[in-house]
Formats: C-alpha cells, sequence, structure tokens
C-alpha cells in the first residue's frame, strides 16, 4: 500500500491513544500516534495508520514527556497528555464500551494504581556486531527504542539496566542475536527470565553466576533452564509466599493488584453472608499462580482453574504450605476451549474471573446460567468485559459499580472490575 501525504486535525483520541483525523479527501479515519485533539500536523499516511511528519499546531493539554524515549517507545503512549485530561479520558474508554453494549452501569473514578511502578517489564534485546540496543519495541514496528531507564518501572529494575546490559551482551551471538529478557521484582529481588534460540553454554552459566551473584538477583532463568538462583522468588498473596514461574503473569503493579483484591475479597465477604449453608466455596477462573484465590481461601474453600500447568503448580505449592488457609483444590484446563459446565458451577457461593483480553464469551454463558448469586468480572480489555457483562445481564444479573484501574499509566491500556448478583 503507497504511502499518502496529508494535513489533517486530530478531532478525537481513539481506543489505543493515537489522534483521530479524518481523512481530507475521503473521511475516513487515520490513526496517528503522538498526536491530541486539536492540533494539525502534516501526517504520512499507510492505509489507516499513520505517522507525525511535522506538527503545525500545539494543543494546551500537550505536556512535555519525562522519558527520555517516550516519543518512540511503543511502552508508553501518552506521556505528553496533561494529566487530568489524559484520565478523564481513561475512564471513558470503560463508559464508551458499556454504552456500545446497551449498558448504563456507574463507572467509578479512574483509580490511579501507578504505585511505586511496575514490577515487571519485558526487554527486548538485539546484537548488531559489537552494538548492542536494549528496550522496548517501538510503535507501529519491530524495532527496539534503545534506553538505559525505564521511569514507569520500579527501582530495583531500573538499577539493573546496566547489569541487564552485560547479561544481554553476554548471552547473545551472531547466530542467536535477539532476545526478550523478562525481569519481575519479587520480594527477595529481580527474577530475571532470558527468552533466546540456542541451547545455554557453559560461558552463559558463568557469566549468568557471576551477575546474579553480584547483583544480589534472586533468580536467573535462560529458557527452560535454571542458570543460578540465590533466595527464592516469592511475592505475597495474602498470608500465602508464591514462587511464579520465570516469567510469569503478575499483575503489573502492587497498586494495581491491590485494588482489584480489595473488590474481590469485599464481595467474596458479602457472598458468604448471602450464601446458602450447602454452598460449595468459592470458583476462581483463569487463576493464574493465585493473586486472588489464595486470598479468598483465608475466607472460603476455594477451587482454582488455570490453563497453564506452571503457574497453577505455583499456586497448589503455596496452598499447601501456607497455614490457616481454607482447602485449595486445583483444576487445569484451557476455559477458552473447555469452559466449565453449569453443573461444575453451580453450587458455588462466587466465581472470580479474570481472562485474557480476549474474555470469557462461551465460560460468561455458562455462568449466567449456572445460579452462582455472585460473579466478579475482572478484565484488561473495557471491549470484552462490556460484551461479557451484558452477557450476565441479560440473564438477570444486577451489576455493580465498575471500577476502572490504571496500572499501566500513560498508555490506553485498563484493568476494570464489578460485581454482578442475582437473586440478592
Amino acid at each position: 500500500m503507497p504511502e499518502r501525504k496529508l494535513r489533517a486535525t486530530a478531532r478525537a483520541i481513539g481506543a489505543r491513544g493515537d489522534g483521530v483525523c479524518p481523512d481530507p479527501e475521503t473521511g475516513a479515519p487515520v490513526f496517528v500516534p503522538g498526536l491530541l485533539s486539536g492540533e494539525t500536523a502534516d501526517i504520512v499516511a499507510r492505509g489507516e495508520r499513520g505517522r507525525i511528519g511535522e506538527r503545525l499546531t500545539t494543543s494546551h493539554e500537550r505536556i512535555a514527556p519525562f522519558c527520555s524515549v517516550a516519543e518512540k517507545c511503543g511502552g508508553c503512549s501518552l506521556q505528553h497528555w496533561q494529566g487530568d485530561a489524559y484520565r478523564a479520558w481513561k475512564r471513558d474508554l470503560v463508559v464508551d464500551a458499556l454504552a456500545r453494549e446497551g449498558l448504563t452501569s456507574e463507572v467509578l473514578p479512574l483509580v490511579d494504581a501507578g504505585g511505586s511502578g511496575r514490577r515487571r517489564v519485558a526487554l527486548h534485546a538485539r546484537k548488531m556486531g559489537t552494538r548492542l540496543l536494549l528496550g522496548f519495541t517501538e510503535r507501529a514496528g519491530q524495532a527496539i527504542a534503545d534506553t538505559d531507564d525505564c521511569p514507569v518501572a520500579e527501582a530495583r529494575i531500573r538499577k539493573a539496566f546496566a547489569a541487564l546490559r552485560e547479561l544481554a551482551m553476554a548471552v547473545l551471538t551472531p547466530k542467536f542475536d535477539t532476545a526478550t529478557i523478562s525481569v519481575t521484582a519479587t520480594d527477595p529481588g529481580l527474577d530475571v527470565h532470558v527468552a533466546r534460540k540456542g541451547p545455554v553454554t557453559l560461558d552463559d552459566r558463568l557469566t549468568g553466576g557471576e551477575l546474579l551473584a553480584r547483583e544480589g538477583w534472586a533468580r536467573l532463568t535462560i529458557g527452560s533452564e535454571l542458570i543460578a538462583e540465590g533466595t527464592p522468588p516469592v511475592v505475597r498473596f495474602g498470608m500465602a509466599k508464591v514462587a511464579p514461574p520465570p516469567g510469569g503473569f503478575l499483575q503489573a503493579t502492587d497498586a494495581g493488584e491491590a485494588a482489584l483484591a480489595g473488590i474481590v475479597m469485599d464481595a467474596l465477604k458479602m457472598a458468604l453472608k448471602l450464601a446458602p449453608k450447602d454452598a460449595r466455596g468459592v470458583i476462581d477462573l483463569y487463576a493464574g499462580s493465585g493473586a486472588f484465590a489464595l486470598r479468598m481461601a483465608s475466607l472460603a474453600p476455594v477451587r482454582a482453574v488455570e490453563g497453564e500447568a506452571a503457574p497453577l503448580a505455583a499456586l497448589d505449592h503455596a496452598a499447601r504450605h501456607t497455614p490457616g488457609l481454607k482447602p485449595v483444590s486445583v483444576l487445569q484446563r484451557d476455559l477458552a476451549l473447555e469452559p466449565l459446565s453449569i453443573r461444575e458451577l453451580s453450587g458455588a457461593a462466587m466465581a472470580v474471573v479474570d481472562p485474557p483480553r480476549a474474555g470469557a464469551k462461551e465460560q460468561m454463558e455458562l455462568l449466567a446460567g449456572s445460579g452462582i448469586p455472585v460473579i466478579v468480572s475482572i478484565s484488561c480489555n473495557p471491549a470484552t468485559f462490556a460484551r461479557d457483562a451484558a452477557i450476565l445481564t441479560r440473564a438477570g444479573y444486577r451489576m455493580g459499580p465498575v471500577t476502572p484501574v490504571d496500572q499501566f499509566v500513560h498508555t490506553a491500556h485498563l484493568e476494570c472490575a464489578a460485581v454482578f448478583t442475582k437473586g440478592a
């Protein structure tokens, strides 16, 4: 598709954080990263995507980004937008998604869950001769925005950039010249995981072990192999200490996890008051390593369902080694392919659903028919959250206020959560 040059004015900010510019010739929308509503620019467009050639006007809502690579990096797309306007737009992502599904539930103020910074990042590394690129993928491309810092990351991750460069230089070769380095800040120290093609060599082990000992990292893995471990990496979920798998999923910030867990635990206390005496505990669907399940187990028996074996094993181990918890049972199942049936769901006092971005349409349809009195829906995608919410409301569930949780600050990514009740 050939490139076109055009002059256009952004009329809104789209759901991905791009300026939405009507094409002066066709009226079709062109999405331009970095352009704020009301700003005019000369744009180089290809299809519906565009890039700024020269910005001709400046919005009064534009501010200077605080990161040196913000204009290139695909991680933070909205550092240039004044805070109040950004927060209003982000809350409206939920309002608009609900409206498209015909839902009018109350949307609470945006929860600022940036906390002390993101506790997990995935850095891309590429070796080009003696030069190393380390950073995040640029917007709308595969190039790496090379950087020595990430101001939105937790302080221990920021401090580790120099050592992570040393690691990348050591493990990359002319043959295997790219890698993804996932870094998670756990209680004892950083958990570093390198995803790279090729076998692990003796040099990899020696260099990795030296870096771990020098930097005080908790664990270093390359591929599926443990290279070195100091104090085992653990995070706390309520009373439990969990060792997540290398590169495993956690909520992006401690503050974000705490906000979502607070909603879950408040709902559980309500559900236990409403539940009949023969209710069979609670169900946690897409349970991961147990951020919600292990907290809920302080009050009620939990059945945790997760598709991946490694996080489920971490959850199970923590549950069995944490005194004072109610029974926790685990089930490995890909819920997108084989959702829990109405028979398997029936009788629970509450269910928690926290699916991937695609949502949980098939599972939500079965939940809607299960009769479970309380359902907590959590999502990282307002559009699929609203679609799944509509399934429950059509089945007679009452939707409580929606809480938007902003743990990916300065981006278009947003968590949202709501409690649904039936027969209460």
